[in-house]
């Protein structure tokens, strides 16, 4: 029977309900092993650079923090030389006998004209004060607590501008390129002038501060 001969019914049907399609297989997406080693790859790279930037940052923190604590130690030790030239007069103090009878004057006058030193005769007795090695928080460290807890060591050098008159104090504050220790007794004596020549020497950050204290000639 052909097409033409279906009945009107028949047709309409036809036309509201159309043969279904054939269902096509989905193709499957998502990435290549190659795209997701890449991705890998470039985390991994931008992970390292943070921590990098990050390790950085922290030791340029605790540096420039170690730098101001030694900049501070280093004006109090400024202060403790001028403070003992108060008393240097003429009337405490001559040629003959640079100390005179003044412990305090003869703790600035012993060491004019020498090297670097360790100015361990500041230290009084108990409560010590006027300590050369410092902690962590810039503080005096007692005689007994500088073995463990030494940060900061300070190193002094008197010279004569004016033989008996006038004196040049270099002061020097050194601490060790460390994260938050000292090597063992590395305050127990005077370091040379570059300590980081010395073979099997730690590696030292240094400040250095002059300034000149003289005899008063007018003081009575």
């Amino acid at each position: 029977m052909s097409s033409d001969a279906l009945s009107p019914t028949r047709r309409a049907a036809g036309r509201l309900f159309p043969p279904a399609p054939v269902a096509r297989a989905a193709r499957s997406q998502g990435f290549t092993a190659i795209e997701v080693l890449i991705a890998m790859t470039l985390m991994i790279v931008g992970a390292a650079a943070v921590m990098s930037m990050q390790k950085a940052s922290i030791q340029g923190n605790l540096d420039a923090r170690k730098t101001d604590l030694a900049n501070s130690i280093a004006r109090i030790w400024v202060e403790r030389l001028q403070r003992d030239a108060m008393q240097w007069t003429p009337t405490t103090v001559s040629a003959q006998n640079p100390g005179g009878t003044n412990l305090t004057l003869a703790k600035l006058l012993t060491h004019a004209g020498g090297g670097w030193f360790l100015p361990s005769d500041y230290m009084g007795s108990s409560p010590e004060t006027s300590s050369f090695a410092f902690d962590i928080l810039g503080r005096d460290l007692a005689s007994a607590d500088i073995a463990a807890s030494a940060i900061f060591c300070v190193n002094v050098r008197e010279t004569w501008l004016v033989q008996n008159q006038l004196l040049r104090a270099d002061v020097r504050v050194l601490w060790p390129r460390a994260i938050n220790s000292a090597p063992a007794q590395f305050c127990s004596v005077a370091l040379p002038d570059q300590p980081e020549a010395v073979v099997g020497a730690p590696i030292y950050h240094a400040i250095y501060t002059t300034t000149a204290v003289g005899m008063n000639p007018g003081a009575p």
